[in-house]
């Protein structure tokens, strides 16, 4: 039951699991923000849940006596632990990071790159995040992220429901980061969550996939009726920087607007004159919306962008990238390009034959009720292709 699924009812049973975890679970009341954290990092209360009373819980670097409290303030779950507000209202609870300082975000531990940081962190066995706000970790890479789960060598199960987020450079990150993280699995449901004026730096609303080192990672995630507005990226899958690692997708009734492109898929991303070779993305969408995706951004802009890679270093390239994308009933309507597909790009475009073989191939089932604008190329330089391809079926 925990393998991802390629239909509904697959991802109604992972549903069905989840909240059967935290019924069980034994739960602890929380009234205030240093009960928060003196529960949050105890850890005998791996394995609870937490319940926050209706209010603000602001976080800090320190507590009322200047003492540095521990993980420079961040809220970072115990194994199997659950965090969850009240029920029905999302902006009942709302755990605020705007005091939290740029030091309260290291990317390196040991000397070691740790990769993004965020002011709630997750990753360890079972853990979940339900009916509250995250907010305003502006010197964080995100409000939230997966980033404990090298520290446990299982799968991590991650659950995102009815959360709102905001004020960050991202809403979310649901990464497997660096070599510690090869041969790792994140499994990750995220349900009617708001993703929204996430506006610093590279600014997106959801990120996940394989990064910088990672090799034969795997990353599943479901996606179901969410909202994304407000962003450069509303939401973003990739392998960066990976080798053969995969991240598949299903994604049903969730609506991307308003950003500058909607959603983002890079089967392989060269960055740092680093490669990105043999990467699989898998990507399901029923229902999806895709609007107005027309906002300022320096990348792609437009509803949905594909690409088997993209090299964006001197000495780096991409080869044998995959992305398979099929689409049911999605609508793609006033965006810039409603539909980009690339099977490789290379810029500057004279490292074009360091990507060969990369591959993207769309099925399309439906368009909503709306003929979309579209763009394709199976390599950019054009000439030579390198074995680089577009397949479109309908």
């Amino acid at each position: 039951m925990r393998k991802l699924g390629s239909n509904i009812n697959t991802f109604l049973c992972l549903i069905v699991l989840a909240l059967s975890h935290c019924a069980m679970a034994q739960v602890i009341q929380i009234s205030n923000v240093e009960e928060l954290y003196s529960a949050v990092n105890n850890t005998a209360n791996a394995g609870t849940t937490l319940v926050l009373s209706p209010g603000t819980y602001m976080l800090s670097a320190t507590d009322s006596n200047g003492v540095p409290r521990p993980k420079g303030g961040r809220i970072e779950l115990q194994p199997d632990m659950s965090l969850i507000g009240v029920e029905g209202d999302r902006n009942a609870v709302v755990i605020n990071a705007f005091n939290l300082p740029a030091s309260s975000f290291p990317q390196t531990a040991n000397g070691i790159a740790t990769g993004p940081n965020a002011a709630v962190r997750m990753g360890l066995g079972d853990n979940a995040l339900e009916w509250l706000t995250v907010r305003d970790a502006r010197f964080a890479q995100a409000n939230i992220d997966s980033g404990l789960q090298p520290l446990d060598p299982g799968t991590a199960y991650i659950r995102i429901a009815h959360v709102d987020s905001t004020g960050s450079t991202r809403g979310l990150n649901v990464l497997n980061f660096g070599p510690q993280t090869s041969g790792q699995t994140i499994e990750a449901d995220i349900i009617d969550c708001h993703f929204f004026d996430n506006h610093f730096n590279l600014s997106e609303g959801v990120r996940m996939g394989n990064f910088q080192g990672a090799r034969g990672s795997t990353v599943n995630v479901r996606m179901s009726g969410n909202l994304s507005w407000g962003q450069k990226q509303g939401r973003l899958i990739v392998n960066n920087r990976a080798t053969e690692s995969t991240v598949n997708v299903f994604s049903s009734g969730n609506r991307f607007y308003d950003n500058g492109g909607g959603t983002i898929i890079v089967g392989g991303l060269s960055s740092n004159n680093t490669r990105a070779d043999g990467n699989t993305i898998n990507f399901e969408a029923h229902g999806d919306q895709f609007i107005r995706n027309t906002g300022e951004s320096e990348f792609d802009r437009g509803g949905l962008i594909a690409l088997g890679t993209d090299n964006i270093s001197a000495t780096g390239g991409g080869s044998n990238n995959t992305v398979s994308i099929k689409l049911w009933g999605c609508r793609m309507l006033d965006n810039n390009l409603d539909l980009t597909r690339i099977g490789a790009r290379s810029v500057p475009e004279s490292t074009a034959e360091l990507s060969q073989n990369n591959h993207v191939t769309i099925e399309i089932h439906g368009n909503g009720k709306q003929q979309p604008v579209e763009f394709f190329a199976n390599s950019l330089p054009a000439v030579p292709s390198y074995g680089n391809s577009v397949t479109v079926i309908r």
